[in-house]
This record gives structure tokens, sequence and C-alpha cells, in this order.
């Protein structure tokens, strides 16, 4: 549709005129959305970028450790290696002399002596604890064979029963082996 003012100047289209604005303003609005989205990539890249630098500082930074570090093993090394032929050499050149005095025997003497009754008496002690614990547990027997309560085998009985026990198997075994 057109509105026409004058028969001179031409008509103009409202209808294309709108859709020329809201084209024009969608385009702005793309425009102004890229503009963001490349500010935002921008700083992404300078971030990246600061921790490439990052990196390659840390990395220098491991290497120059790396190399402090060895140089200090094979410092360590060295000084290891001169103290241990500082101790050989030592012991090579230096003689002891030793003497064994016949109160130093006595005193020795007297420790084992006090040694040994310490363990007498320990092993005294350990002897009395197990026969306690032997005669209450014949005493526990005694109740409950009293009581009539458990089981007892004598070595005949026990010899007998398994006797049984193993020709009951052989005869079981030779049944299901005739069967099938």
């Amino acid at each position: 549709m057109g509105i026409g003012k004058s028969r001179i100047t031409p008509s103009i289209d409202v209808d294309d005129m709108l859709e020329k604005a809201e084209i024009s303003h969608e385009i702005e609005a793309e425009k102004q959305d890229a503009d963001k989205r490349l500010a935002e990539v921008r700083e992404a890249k300078d971030a990246l970028v600061k921790i490439h630098q990052d990196l390659q500082d840390a990395i220098k930074a491991e290497r120059d450790a790396a190399m402090t570090l060895k140089a200090a093993v094979d410092s360590s090394d060295n000084v290891i290696n001169d103290i241990c032929n500082a101790i050989v050499k030592a012991e090579r050149d230096t003689q002891f002399k030793a003497t064994i005095k016949s109160e130093h025997l006595a005193q020795l003497q007297e420790l084992l002596n006090q040694a040994v009754k310490a363990w007498k008496t320990v092993l005294e002690n350990h002897h009395s604890e197990q026969m306690k614990m032997l005669t209450e547990h014949e005493s526990n027997m005694r109740k409950l064979l009293r009581r009539n309560e458990g089981i007892w085998f004598s070595d005949f009985w026990m010899k007998v029963l398994m006797i049984f026990l193993f020709v009951y198997t052989v005869a079981l075994g030779l049944v299901v082996y005739c069967v099938t």
C-alpha cells in the first residue's frame, strides 16, 4: 500500500520500509552479538596466551630445578664416597687396644647369674600356671563325664570306628560301581 501525498512525489511503500527497518534492526542485533562473541574470543585467546607463557615458564623452572637436583645428587655422591673412604682409611689405620680385666669378668658373671635366676623364676611361674590350668581342665572334664556330657572314645573304640567307616565307604563305593 502506498501513501500518496501528491502526484509529483512518488508514493512511499510503508510495508517495504517496515521490513527494511526490521531487517536492519536484526542485522544490528546480530552485529552486536557477533561483536560480543568476538570480544569473548579475544579475551579467551589472551587468557590462553598467558597460560601458555606460564606453562613455558613452569617448564623452564622445572628444567632448572632438575639440573640443580642432579648437581646436588652428584655432589652428595661425592661427599658420601669421601666419607666412606675416610671411614675405611680410619678403620685400616686405627689400632684399638682392648683389655679384659678379671673385675670385668666377675661383673659379667654376676650379671649372667642374675639373668639366670630371673629366667628360672619366670619359668617356675609359667610352670605353676600351666599346672593350675591343667588341673582346672581335668576338673572340668571329670564334671562333664560325671554328668554324661560329651563324647569320649578310648583308643580301641576309635580304631574300631575308623575300620568300620573305611569298610563302609569301600562297600558303598563297590555297590555304586557295580550298579553303574
